[in-house]
């Protein structure tokens, strides 16, 4: 049976989000808002087996791969179904991004068909909500420095929920945050920047919530965020204006208090770029979600 892959639309949320929450995923992969604003980036590509989401991708890093078939369903037929497509397009069978239980699900439902290697620069970051809120202990003692130093400056600062009436200052943020960079025309930064402004115009139906950080009676600051599954919020984008450095920790600390709901919050992988690794580790993690690449090697008689 030939799979009917097309672009993620907005009207495809509830479907990804259902699927999400039935594997009660971590991965920011799995996150809706996620699959829809990067879409260009990757080519991606969905289509459901029962209820079943499956991913591929045409372009960028994961060019030529699909995505762990997640939610209701059977793993087998949805392989089956993923082989068949990549052997249309005279490709190998090669899955992309997949976390460690996920490798252990493919390699018990086809024993020995399937080559593991580790995706490194990939690894995301999830931290407890209560720990981020909270700050307590040693090792929050630089981030609780940096909260105290903003608001011994701005003592008159103040949040206000992101909601589509003030949705506009969180692309003003975007934009002074990206002028102030060295490279502000280099391609990654400018597409995440037309990202934000997609975001923006689409928050209540890619299902995004956030807040707005307030000093000297300007928006300084800001976050998005959004539910991948139950109690797992994927934190989209956070910046922080020039001459605020400290509010990046505010802004961070400010987001889990108000998310009251959350277990973990997944601030995503460092990319291999040494200035996010030290961002992230600074937070001190809970937990490294390591993610790897698998390529078919089975033959078309394990697939029975």
């Amino acid at each position: 049976m030939a799979i009917h892959f097309a672009p993620p639309a907005l009207s495809d949320r509830k479907a990804v989000c259902d699927a999400a929450a039935y594997a009660k995923a971590v991965e920011n992969d799995a996150s809706f808002v996620n699959l829809y604003l990067l879409r260009a980036k990757y080519g991606t590509e969905i289509a459901f087996s029962d209820k079943l989401l499956l991913r591929r991708y045409s372009d960028g890093l994961r060019a030529g791969t699909y995505g762990f078939p997640i939610g209701e369903g059977d793993l087998r037929t949805a392989v089956r179904l993923l082989h068949a497509d990549a052997a249309e397009r005279n490709m190998p069978l090669r899955l992309s991004l997949l976390t460690k239980s996920q490798c252990d699900l493919l390699a018990t439902a086809f024993p020995d068909c399937f080559t593991f290697t580790c995706a490194e620069k990939y690894t995301e970051y999830l931290y407890l909500r209560d720990n981020l809120a909270e700050l307590r202990g040693s090792r929050y003692h630089g981030k609780r420095n940096h909260i105290s130093q903003f608001w011994r400056a701005n003592p008159d600062a103040y949040i206000q929920p992101l909601i589509p009436e003030n949705m506009s200052f969180a692309l003003d943020i975007a934009d002074q945050w990206l002028a102030a960079r060295p490279d502000p025309h280099k391609p990654p930064l400018l597409y995440e920047r037309s990202c934000i402004a997609e975001a923006c115009e689409n928050m209540d139906a890619l299902g995004l919530s956030g807040l707005l950080l307030y000093a000297d009676d300007k928006p300084v600051g800001m976050t998005m965020v959004s539910e991948i599954s139950s109690g797992i919020f994927d934190v989209h984008y956070e910046k922080v204006i020039p001459d605020y450095p400290h509010a990046w920790s505010v802004v961070a600390n400010e987001m889990a208090k108000c998310l009251t709901g959350a277990r973990y919050l997944n601030r995503e992988e460092d990319l291999g770029e040494n200035g996010m690794r030290t961002s992230k580790q600074s937070y001190r993690p809970d937990l490294l979600n390591e993610k790897f690449n698998a390529e078919w090697h089975g033959k078309e008689s394990d697939l029975c």
